[in-house]
Order: C-alpha cells, then structure tokens, then sequence
C-alpha cells in the first residue's frame, strides 16, 4: 500500500481530508465500520487512522458543510487581576460555534498585528451533536485594554474544502473612567461644607446645652448647702 506524502508535502486539498493524530496504522475509530471492497470506511464521519500519524476525516454526507460564527465577548468587568503575577489584566474570549467539519485554525491581531502571547486556544474543536465550537482567550495588560485606539480582534479561518474562508469579530478598548467635571466637584465640596456647618452648628448648640445644664446642677448644689 502506497503511505500518503508527509505533512510538509500536503497541499491543502490532502489536509482537508489527512489529519494529524497520534494514533498509528490502520487503527479504527470509535465509529461503528463496515467493509467496502477490502478497505474501512466509515458512515458517520467518524476519524480512521492511517501512517505517519495521520488520520483521515471521512465526512457524513447528511451534513452541511458550515462556516463558523465567531463573536468576541469583552472582559469581565469583575476581573481584576491574575493570581500569578498579581499584575492587572484583562481577558478577551472568543466564541467559534456551529461549523463543520472542524477543519479550523484561531489566531488575534491588536491593531491589526498578529500576537500569540497570552493566546491560549481549545486544543480540539468540542463536537455538540450537530455543529462543532471552539474558544480561544487572548490576556492583554489592563493598560491596552483601556486605550479605546487599540482594537483586538479575532480570525478563525475555515478550510470548506476549496478554500480558506476566514471569519472574524473584534472590539474596541475601552475609555478610562471620567473624573469628576469642575461643575460636578464644586457641587460635592458645597454640600460637604454644608454638612459640616451644620455638624459644627448642632455640636455648638448641644455644648451650650451641657454647660447650662452643668450651671444649673451647681447652683441647686450650693442653695442646698445654704
């Protein structure tokens, strides 16, 4: 039997239907297999594995072939920092979901420049019984994610058999928090002078108060010794 090229060979036409496993020769898949004309084939695109640490992708022909949806989904605003460095971050998650087969790859540009690290990406697609989805994370320094100039943005692309289709989502960096306006400071320092006057004011009256109160007890003690 002839072994198919190695991987550096492989246009991408053979990826679309050779890919790389772990598994060696002419193991099955988990997929129920029949005969056909002396050789294993598989009816519900199900993997079987052949040299080379290849393995080959039959597709079920009662499947559409389907691009993926991507969506980029902004950091949580309750994550503050990691526990490792304990330096401020943020993580941005990207969401590829009803595609198939799963011939895809995932990577994120800031600006429109390839970055790889803080990507950390699914290492397999996750099959949900009709479509395939995948995540990948990108963790950025809280100071690029709150520079509303940058954009991050993330690219699946998707091989359909003919072609490489890429798919792609991104946001936008967010603005530091305004400070307060001139207008806005002037009207809070008013209203706290405004309660400490009349914090002042009452602790005035009730010392006043006291010292009657105290004048009083003592001028009922010395007419008693009278």
């Amino acid at each position: 039997m002839e072994l198919p090229p190695p991987p550096s060979l492989q246009s991408d036409a053979e990826r679309w239907r050779l890919r790389y496993g772990s598994a060696g020769w002419g193991k099955e898949s988990r997929h129920k297999q029949r005969e056909v004309s002396g050789c294993s084939h598989t009816d519900t695109g199900a993997e079987a594995s052949f040299g080379y640490g290849t393995k080959l992708t039959v597709l079920d022909s009662n499947r559409t072939i389907t691009p993926p949806k991507v969506k980029v989904l902004q950091p949580s605003p309750n994550e503050c920092q990691t526990n490792k460095d304990k330096k401020h971050k943020k993580t941005l998650v990207c969401v590829a979901s009803h595609f198939y087969p799963d011939h895809v790859s995932v990577f994120w540009q800031i600006n429109g420049v390839n970055v790889t690290r803080g990507v950390a990406t699914d290492n397999a697609a996750l099959w949900g019984g009709e479509h395939y989805s995948i995540s990948s994370r990108l963790t950025v320094p809280l100071s690029d994610w709150l520079t509303p100039s940058k954009t991050f943005t993330c690219t699946v692309s998707f091989f359909n058999g003919t072609d490489t289709v890429p798919r792609s989502d991104w946001v936008r960096g967010v603005e530091v928090p305004a400070a307060p306006t001139r207008g806005k400071y002037l009207r809070i320092t008013h209203t706290a002078k405004l309660f400490y006057a009349t914090l002042i004011a009452k602790s005035s009256v009730f010392g006043v108060f006291v010292a009657f109160l105290v004048w009083r007890l003592q001028g009922s003690s010395g007419k008693q010794k009278d």
